[in-house]
């Protein structure tokens, strides 16, 4: 066994400019210590002697001026590249910092900055490193996440604003989820909306709608609060680039304010939101190469991101384990939600009824058996709320549907945290989730 892990463990010396690229599985652990000068994932820095453990991941360890790391571990790919887009990243960062210095000067909003692209080209690894630069000069930017397909800080099919006052964790980025984060007692925990859904397509309205819905919580909090007003926000989106695509970056774009797009990795966007946007002079548009060491994930790979991620919120990560709680909720102590329902055709509605207004209506859930295994959001929303006003509410967490009993009239639920459920009315999504 000694000898294996003698094997495994090398050491590897980075020029500067340079970096590591890795790919990890999901159920193998590797791990990286920085032995000599500087280094940084995502725009965190590694601190000196301390072993980084990594496990389902896809990153790179970059250094400026060159270093010594020592890695350990059996990687799905590893590879040294001295062609990166880092300096490219730090301007931008540079120009968005003088964006941030002005703003304090002249007491307005900093930037409000969208990275948008196609699938796959690194849009969440730019948004991790432009905000781990921001907090490297103490400012206190708003990370916000329009992307429901993976849930980069809470569950899939979530939209997210988080206030990002913390170094970000290294072995877990933005991943340290909500309920690990609270138990870390950092302040991370997002304010989150729930679409339900992967991809916007499966519900344009209701997705525009949820993402009004956190625009005008983002634009009250920097109204309120002056670090985060200067600081300003950085926007990470869904790689939808076809003509819905377009309609809702711009949808984006006017509901949260933009005044910078960083379009990455994407000629012919870059080209298209020139055009599209030319009469909007306030708002600066700047192209960036993505970084060689992107690669496509294929749908395998990101099924299990989303169980990994699901399985997070509720047990934790290696690094803080959490313990969650199996409850019995009588049906009559629960009003499970859901968006939408089969109708008839427009030809059939009742005179001056729109189609659509069927895609944001709340349909009560009677049979609570299709409720197996369903991820299920718990609303901030008072018990006599109206129908028509469960979308205004955020998420105030989770819950998950482990077994229907129709004849006792109760479910099982588990949740993270113990006792009673803080309110009556969940929504469900379309996630399902089995337990290992």
């Amino acid at each position: 066994m000694e000898k294996e892990e003698a094997q495994s463990t090398r050491t590897i010396d980075l020029d500067p400019d340079h970096e590591f690229r890795f790919e990890v599985d999901f159920n193998v652990k590797v791990q990286i210590k920085l032995l000599k000068g500087t280094a940084e994932i995502f725009g965190t820095e590694l601190a000196m002697n301390v072993p980084y453990t990594f496990s389902g991941r896809k990153a790179a360890v970059y250094t400026w001026h060159g270093c010594k790391i020592e890695v350990k571990g059996q990687f799905l790919v590893e590879y040294t590249a001295n062609e990166t887009p880092m300096t490219s990243y730090f301007n931008a960062h540079m120009a968005i910092q003088q964006m941030r210095e002005k703003a304090k000067r002249d007491g307005e909003r900093g930037p409000r900055v969208l990275v948008i692209g196609p699938h796959d080209v690194g849009k969440t690894s730019l948004c991790k490193t432009l905000v781990s630069y921001a907090l490297r000069q103490n400012e206190k930017p708003i990370y916000v996440s329009l992307d429901t397909s993976e849930g980069s800080i809470t569950m899939p099919g979530t939209v997210t604003a988080t206030c990002i006052s913390h170094i970000i964790d290294i072995e877990e980025g933005f991943g340290s989820s909500a309920t690990t984060a609270a138990n870390m007692g950092a302040p991370t925990i997002p304010l989150a909306y729930y679409y339900g859904y992967e991809n916007p397509s499966e519900n344009v309205k209701l997705y525009k709608l949820i993402v009004s819905r956190l625009a005008n919580a983002v634009k009250s909090r920097m109204s309120t609060d002056d670090e985060t007003k200067t600081s300003g926000y950085i926007i990470d989106t869904i790689g939808l680039i076809d003509h819905l695509g377009y309609e809702l970056i711009q949808h984006i774009i006017g509901e949260l304010e933009v005044n910078v797009v960083i379009v990455l990795g994407h000629e012919r966007l870059y080209s298209d939101m020139t055009r599209i946007l030319k009469d909007k002079s306030h708002i600066a548009i700047a192209k960036l190469t993505k970084s060689g060491g992107v690669v496509e994930r294929d749908r395998q790979f990101k099924s299990q991101l989303q169980r990994s991620k699901i399985q997070e919120y509720f047990y934790g990560t290696p690094k803080y384990e959490l313990s969650p709680y199996s409850m019995l909720v009588n049906f009559s102590d629960i009003s499970i939600w859901r968006v939408g329902e089969a109708m008839a055709p427009s030809s059939a509605l009742p005179i001056g009824m729109d189609s659509t207004e069927n895609e944001t209506r709340m349909v009560k859930v009677e049979n609570l058996d299709m409720c197996l295994h369903s991820i299920m959001a718990v609303l901030s929303a008072p018990d006599d709320i109206p129908d028509n006003k469960l979308l205004d509410c955020n998420v105030a967490g989770f819950i998950y549907i482990t077994d229907v009993d129709e004849e006792k009239q109760k479910v099982t639920i588990l949740s993270p945290s113990p006792g009673r459920l803080p309110r009556r009315h969940v929504l469900m999504g379309s996630f399902k989730w089995m337990e290992e």
